[in-house]
Parts: structure tokens; C-alpha cells; sequence
């Protein structure tokens, strides 16, 4: 223990480690020094966003080197699990599972097993359908796709047949505009189909529910906490015990969702509903354990087997057959083609340059682009940057935002909103120690189920008519600035924050020093926020080197699901 107390004060670990060993300790006071430390390294690959810890490639863990873990073999190390008293095999109840190479905590093990169980059982359920009713309404909603193999017809087609479907793509791939057309379909067929639709995020949910208030039907779109009934205490309402109503739930931005989320979602559905999820498998994983939509994504490549093809082909729709025996794939498209008018300005291609790692092809694509730049971090630029921010933010409003990869440093978000809020109170005269005042943006750090916000969501101070200062969440919501609390200023938000938003323009701020968040998932998430140009401040090198680092978070869903 007095080893491990010097590991947290050089900041190698954390609080919450370091008491789990201690626990683990306690009740097991003659434990190997080896077994306890495999536990360290599980407990902090954990809190990571790994849901497990593959023991033949502790190499990639720096803590693993820097305790000695990886001058022992794989055989040593199991042995040393396999004789614990804490650790258990599959079935057992035990602190942490070992099941093969993989350590778990065992609540994960238990999470990531429940959910390859659901998805083997749902892909395995049928549904019928009127498929002359359905080829009247797929003809009369894509009037003028004439493509056989069009992705976003066969998507929509898959979602009437499918109990569980994932729609995956990149900006501008159109997997909203799939959305409208799955909705139109299914009410066409079922006009008192009860559908849920929901975000992770307040965000993400305003931003859905925008782009479908075109269609006749009334659907409201809420957070995914909402929707199960989260409770004080970190439950939900719906659970295993009480399920949803909702015989179809549409999910959008599921690459956010981690596997504790995963699993209380599917717990809370009925047998016979349906789960329709969308999102970039490509774009950032949760800040919790898991990278779950990426893993079950993991061999995705639309193509589909015989009795799939041979349904889609009924409706004049044709797809490359599959021989994988991974029966997931058939459930998963992978929308491909960019229909955003503004692709003209490069952003497309330059977030596949980005997910491909391909640097060399990322500068060319900048460098003949007028919407995107790169710009070395020299502090005059930065200052005038700031300033034309700040003027901006005052004339035209939100039309541009910063988004950095820290919070802390030079270039974090802590700092940038200190100099933009310092440069506004300078242009419009306002005292440097008036807290609120007209067009202050701030965001929200924690969810409100009695003011109805939830976290994450962007919010701008106004002056009511009698002189009252709110602040404006979406087009209505108001709330006092009293009442507000659990809040950051806005001028300046983490790129992870800004998962679920979309912005005219972005200037991306890179940290001046590498460190662990820097990775090719987070600078694609940044400029995938852009809808019209993007600016990226950052030193070449270290950009080089994010683009050549990928995550990789370990689970074994991907080998699972295909089992």
C-alpha cells in the first residue's frame, strides 16, 4: 500500500483505485503481490473506458510498465488470478471475472455479457410485414432514387424487417434524413405505432427534434435519461421489471453511449420492440467503460446474407451478398455517400483523411481548401483570433464556435473563456466582476430535471422585457440566472462536449503538449462539428501525431457477437 500511495502522488492513479485495492486487501490479506496489482491495472483500464483488460497486451498500458506487469508472461499472471480468492471464472461471483486472457471488474463482464446475449436473441426475431404496402410508400418517399443500391432506401426498407438495426455514417451522410423517412414509413403502415425517440445528450435531442418538426406527426424527441426515468440514486424506473411502452425506440448519436447505458436500454424494451440506433462508429466512444458501437460495427461492410438480400430484393433493391457468419452484420448499414451541399468545402474528405491516418493527405486537402486551415499556435495570432471572436459573438451572434481538446493549459478551455469573457466585458464596458450579463453563453455541466435541462446543453443570456436576465436553452426555455447552477462559460467547450452539436464554423484548438486525449477520434469529432469551415490551431507535429494515434479500447464484443 505505501507503493501504491506513491503512485497516486505522482498522479499515476487516482482515489478510486487506490481504495479498491486497499478493499480488495482487506478481505484478502494474503493475496499475491502479482494479483493485486493485475486488479490495479483492471480497475484503471476500467476507469479508462476499457471494459476489460486483455492480459496479452498489457504492453499498451503505461501503468502496466511502469509497475513491472510486463516482465512477466501471460501464464504467470493467470496463474497468479486463478489461485486469488478475489478473482473468479465465468459464473462466479467475485470482485473480478477472468475469462481467458480478459480481466473484468465484475460488473462489466456481467454488462458486456448481457448485451451479447440481447443482440444474438433480437437479430434472431422476425417480423412481418405488408411488403406491397411498403413498396408503395418506399417509391412514394424516394420519388427520385432510381439506385438499387441506394443505402439510406435499404436502411429504411431493413427498419420495417429488423428488430434491431444500427445506421452508421459519417457528417452529412444523411442519417437524419434516413430518420424521417423510417418515421413516414412506419406510421404509413402502422398509424398508432407508439415510437420513442431520443439522444444522449440535450443537445443531441434539440438537435433531432429540429430537424424533424417538417413532419406531420407529433413526436418528441427527449435524452435517453429521460426516457428510461433516471432516479437520484443513478437507477432507472424502466428497467427489466418495468418495460417502455413504446413498441419501436430510435436512438441517435449512439457512438456516446457506454455499456451501462447500452444495457439499461435494453433492459427497459418490451420483447417485441424495436431498437433503431444511429451514429458515427468512427466519432469519439463514451466517456464512460466502452466503445460499443464501434465494436459491434466492427466487421461491418454492407453486405447481407441470402435471406436479407432476398428480401431487399423484392423491392428492387440489390446488396453484395455475405458468406460471414456473423449475423450482427445483417443488421448494420453503413451509409457511405455524402449528400451535404457544402461538401464543396473539403470537410468530408478531410474527416476520411483523418479516420484513414493518412497526415500527408490531411494537409494536401487544407491546403487546397478555402473552408479549412491550419494554423501554428504563435500568440499574436491567437490574440487578434480572440478579439474578432469576441466581436463576432456581439454582432452576429453563435455562428462560430471554439472547441479544445483539453480544459486545462495554454489552449484549454479554462483559459480561452477567461480571455474571451475578459475581451467582451472590455468591448462592451461591463465591470469585470459582473457575473451575468446580455449574451453570455454557458453550458451546462450536470443534468436538471426540475428546470428540465440536461448536461451539455448551450444556453445564451437575455433581457426580458422588465429587465430581467434569463438564459435561453433552444427557442423557449427560459430560466433564471438564479436558479442556474452546475455551469461552465461557453465561448469555449471540449471537443467531447460538443458531441451532438453542429456549428456554421469551429477553430479547434490543440494542446502545445502531447498527452493521452490527443487521438485521430477526437480531432475527426472536431471537425465533423462543422458544417462551413474549419480552422485547426495546433502544432504540425503534434497533429501528425494525433491523426497516427488510434483508441483502442478492449472488450471482447466484437469476438463475442460473432461466436
Amino acid at each position: 500500500m505505501t507503493y501504491l500511495q506513491s503512485l497516486k502522488k505522482d498522479d499515476e492513479i487516482g482515489v478510486f483505485e487506490l481504495e479498491f485495492i486497499r478493499f480488495l486487501n482487506r478481505i484478502k490479506p494474503d493475496e499475491s503481490e502479482t494479483a493485486l496489482l493485475c486488479a490495479l491495472v483492471a480497475v484503471h483500464d476500467q476507469l479508462n473506458g476499457n471494459i476489460c483488460t486483455d492480459l496479452e497486451k498489457l504492453e499498451e498500458s503505461l501503468l502496466a510498465k511502469k509497475i513491472g506487469l510486463t516482465e512477466k508472461s501471460t501464464l504467470v499472471l493467470k496463474s497468479a488470478l486463478e489461485s486469488s480468492g478475489f478473482v473468479g471464472s465465468v459464473g462466479e461471483y467475485k470482485p473480478l471475472i477472468l475469462e481467458g486472457n480478459r480481466l473484468y471488474i465484475h460488473k462489466l463482464w456481467s454488462f458486456e455479457a448481457e448485451l451479447v446475449t440481447w443482440l444474438k436473441a433480437k437479430t434472431q426475431q422476425s417480423i412481418s410485414a405488408k411488403n406491397s404496402v411498403i413498396a408503395e410508400e418506399l417509391n412514394k418517399i424516394f420519388l427520385n432514387s432510381t439506385d438499387r443500391d441506394d443505402l439510406q432506401k435499404i436502411a429504411t426498407c431493413l427498419a420495417l424487417f429488423k428488430p434491431f438495426l444500427i445506421i452508421s455514417g459519417g457528417p452529412g451522410t444523411g442519417k437524419t434524413y434516413t430518420v424521417k423517412k423510417i418515421l413516414s414509413v412506419l406510421k404509413s403502415q402502422n398509424p398508432e405505432v407508439k415510437i420513442a425517440l431520443a439522444a444522449p445528450t440535450g443537445k443531441a435531442a434539440e438537435r433531432l427534434n429540429e430537424s424533424i418538426t417538417d413532419l406531420n406527426e407529433e413526436f418528441e424527441v427527449s435524452t435517453l435519461h429521460k426516457l428510461l426515468g433516471s432516479r437520484r440514486n443513478g437507477e432507472f424506473r424502466f428497467n427489466e421489471k418495468q418495460k417502455l411502452v413504446y413498441d419501436i425506440v430510435i436512438v441517435d448519436e449512439a457512438s456516446m453511449l457506454d455499456i451501462r447505458m447500452w444495457v439499461s436500454l435494453t433492459r427497459a424494451l418490451k420483447n417485441t420492440a424495436r431498437l433503431i440506433v444511429l451514429g458515427d462508429k468512427d466519432q469519439l466512444a463514451s466517456v464512460e467503460a466502452g466503445s460499443v458501437l464501434g465494436d459491434i460495427c466492427w466487421t461491418a461492410n454492407n453486405s447481407f446474407n441470402e435471406n436479407t438480400a432476398s428480401i431487399l430484393k423484392q423491392f428492387e433493391l440489390t446488396v453484395e451478398e455475405s458468406t460471414s457468419s456473423n449475423i450482427i452484420n445483417d443488421n448494420i448499414v453503413l451509409l457511405t455517400k455524402s449528400y451535404r451541399s457544402s461538401s464543396s468545402t473539403g470537410i468530408p474528405q478531410l474527416a476520411v483523411s483523418i479516420n484513414e491516418q493518412d497526415f500527408e493527405a490531411f494537409m494536401d486537402i487544407a491546403e487546397k481548401s478555402d473552408h479549412i486551415k491550419i494554423q501554428e499556435p504563435i500568440s499574436r495570432d491567437i490574440e487578434e483570433l480572440v478579439r474578432s471572436y469576441s466581436e463576432e459573438i456581439i454582432n452576429l451572434g453563435s455562428r462560430t464556435q471554439f472547441l479544445c481538446s483539453n480544459r486545462k493549459g495554454r489552449f484549454g478551455t479554462e483559459n480561452l473563456n477567461k480571455l474571451v469573457e475578459s475581451n467582451l466585458k472590455s468591448i462592451l464596458g461591463i465591470p469585470f466582476s459582473q457575473e451575468w450579463y446580455e449574451g453570455r453563453r454557458v453550458l451546462t455541466t450536470k443534468n436538471n430535471a426540475r428546470l428540465g435541462i440536461s448536461n451539455g446543453e448551450i444556453g445564451t443570456c437575455i433581457k426580458q422585457t422588465d429587465g430581467a436576465l434569463v438564459v435561453r436553452f433552444g427557442n423557449s426555455r427560459d430560466i433564471h440566472t438564479a436558479e442556474l447552477y452546475d455551469f461552465d462559460s461557453a465561448y469555449a467547450i471540449t471537443i467531447h462536449k460538443s458531441q451532438g452539436s453542429e456549428f456554421e464554423n469551429v477553430c479547434i484548438f490543440i494542446s502545445d503538449k502531447l498527452n493521452p486525449v490527443l487521438s485521430k477520434e477526437l480531432l475527426y469529432t472536431g471537425v465533423t462539428r462543422a458544417k462551413e469551415s474549419a480552422l485547426v490551431i495546433g502544432r504540425r507535429e503534434i497533429i501528425k501525431q494525433m491523426i497516427l494515434k488510434e483508441i483502442k479500447r478492449s472488450s471482447a464484443i466484437p469476438e463475442k457477437i460473432q461466436n
